[in-house]
C-alpha cells in the first residue's frame, strides 16, 4: 500500500479499533439467532434452578395397600395383616422429614393386587407363601419405600429374637451403632461440586466455540469477498483484529456475567443461601479465568480465519482449536485428584480446572493467583504471535496459507 492507514477514522476522534468493535457488536445484537439462543440459555438456567429447588424441597408420599385385619377369616391372616400395619408404622419413623406413607385397606389379596395394577397405590404389603410378608408392585417398587419397610422388618425380627432370648432390643444392639467423624469435612456437597464443574466446563466450551468461530468466520468472509482490501486501506490490520477480539470477547463476557448473576440470584431467591455462600467466590474466579482463557484463544481463532481463503476451509483450519476445547471439556467433566491439580496450572485448561478446585475448597490462596498469572502470560504471548500471523496472512487472497509458512517468514 502506498500510504499507511491512520489510527483514527477521518473526521472522527474515535480510535479505529473501537469503530470496528462497535460495528461487530451491532451486527451481533441484530442477529436474531444469536439473541434467541442466549435467551433460551437464560430460560434453561432459570428453569433448572427452579426445578431443582422444587425437587429438593418437595416431600414424597407413597401409598401402600394393606389387608384389613377385620376382613380376614382366619387368625393367622389377621396376625399377618396386623404385622404389616406395624411395619408401615415403623417405616414412617425412618423416612426423611416431610415424606409420608398413606395406607389403603383391601378385603383380600386379589383386591390389593387390583389396586396396584390400577395405579391407585404404589405397592401392596401382603402375606407371602412362606408365612412372611412381601412388597408387591406393578412394574417396579419405589426404592426408598422398600428400604424403609425392609429396615422396619429387620427391627421387628430383632425385637422378637431379643424377647425370645430374654433381653431387650436396646440391650441387644448396645455398642453396635457406628458413629461418623470427619477430620477434613468438605465445604460443599460433592454432587453440587460435580454439577458446578460440569457447568464451568460446558459454558467455556460452548461460548469459546460460539464466539471464537464467529471471529474466524467474520475474518474469512471479509477476505473471501475482498472487503478486507478496502478495510485495510483505511483501518490498520491490527486495529481490525483488536476490534473483532474486543467485540466478541465483550459479548462473551457479558453472557457469562449475566448467566452467573442469574444463577447466583436464583440460588438466593430459592432459599439456597448456604450454596450461594460456597459457590459465589468460585463463580467470580471463573469469570476472570474465562476472560483470560478467551483472550488467549481469540487471536488464534482470528489466525484460523485469516489463513483460509473461503468459508469451507474453516473446517480444517479450526480443527486444532476444537481439539483443545474438547480436551478442556473432558478435563472439566472427568478429571480429579492429581490430574485436576496439574490441569489447574495449565493455561486454558485452568479456566475450568481451577474454579472446579475452588468449589471443592482444597486450594491455597496463592494457587488461583499463580494460575491466573500463567494464563495471562500465555494470553499475551499468543496475542502477540497471533497478531503477527494475522497481519501476514490476511491480504493473501490468492491461496490458502499455512501457519508454518507464516512462521518461517518471521
Amino acid at each position: 500500500m502506498s500510504t499507511a492507514p491512520q489510527e483514527r477514522t477521518d473526521g472522527d476522534a474515535t480510535p479505529a479499533w473501537q469503530v470496528v468493535a462497535g460495528r461487530e457488536v451491532r451486527v451481533k445484537l441484530r442477529d436474531k439467532p444469536f439473541v434467541i439462543s442466549f435467551a433460551v440459555l437464560v430460560v434453561l438456567l432459570v428453569a433448572g434452578i427452579v426445578v431443582s429447588s422444587l425437587l429438593a424441597g418437595r416431600p414424597s408420599t407413597s401409598e401402600v395397600a394393606l389387608l384389613d385385619p377385620a376382613e380376614q377369616p382366619e387368625l393367622a391372616q389377621q396376625e399377618q395383616a396386623q404385622r404389616a400395619e406395624a411395619l408401615v408404622e415403623g417405616a414412617r419413623a425412618s423416612l426423611p422429614a416431610g415424606d409420608r406413607v398413606e395406607v389403603t385397606r383391601a378385603v383380600d389379596v386379589a383386591a390389593a393386587e387390583r389396586l396396584v395394577l390400577a395405579g391407585d397405590v404404589d405397592a401392596a404389603l401382603l402375606p407371602s407363601g412362606t408365612g412372611g410378608l412381601e412388597l408387591v408392585g406393578a412394574d417396579d417398587v419405589d426404592g426408598a419405600l422398600a428400604a424403609a419397610l425392609g429396615q422396619a422388618a429387620q427391627a421387628e425380627a430383632l425385637e422378637r429374637a431379643a424377647v425370645a432370648a430374654g433381653t431387650s432390643l436396646d440391650d441387644l444392639l448396645a455398642g453396635s451403632t457406628l458413629g461418623e467423624r470427619l477430620l477434613d469435612p468438605a465445604d460443599v456437597d460433592p454432587l453440587l461440586a460435580s454439577a458446578l464443574s460440569f457447568a464451568f466446563a460446558f459454558l467455556f466450551y460452548l461460548l469459546a466455540i460460539q464466539f471464537g468461530f464467529a471471529i474466524a468466520q467474520s475474518v474469512v468472509e471479509e477476505k473471501q469477498s475482498r472487503v478486507v482490501e478496502i478495510l485495510a486501506a483505511s483501518v490498520p490490520l491490527r486495529a481490525l483484529l483488536v476490534g473483532k477480539v474486543v467485540a466478541n470477547g465483550a459479548l462473551a463476557l457479558a453472557q457469562v456475567a449475566v448467566l452467573a448473576a442469574v444463577g447466583l440470584t436464583g440460588l438466593a431467591v430459592t432459599g439456597r443461601g448456604d450454596v450461594f455462600a460456597v459457590v459465589g467466590a468460585p463463580v467470580l474466579w471463573f469469570v476472570l479465568f474465562f476472560v483470560l482463557g478467551f483472550l488467549a484463544l481469540a487471536c488464534v481463532w482470528a489466525v484460523a480465519g485469516s489463513v483460509a481463503t473461503r468459508t469451507e476451509d474453516l473446517q480444517s483450519t479450526t480443527t486444532p482449536l476444537l481439539v483443545v476445547l474438547v480436551a478442556v471439556l473432558v478435563v472439566g467433566v472427568n478429571a480429579g485428584g492429581a490430574v485436576l491439580v496439574v490441569a489447574s496450572f495449565v493455561p486454558v485448561a485452568s479456566t475450568v480446572a481451577m474454579p472446579a478446585r475452588l468449589v471443592a475448597g482444597d486450594v491455597a490462596w496463592w494457587e488461583p493467583v499463580v494460575s491466573a498469572g500463567l494464563v495471562l502470560v500465555t494470553a499475551v504471548a499468543l496475542v502477540r504471535l497471533g497478531a503477527r500471523l494475522y497481519e501476514r496472512s490476511l491480504l493473501r487472497t490468492d491461496r490458502r496459507t499455512t501457519v508454518r509458512e507464516l512462521l518461517r517468514e518471521g
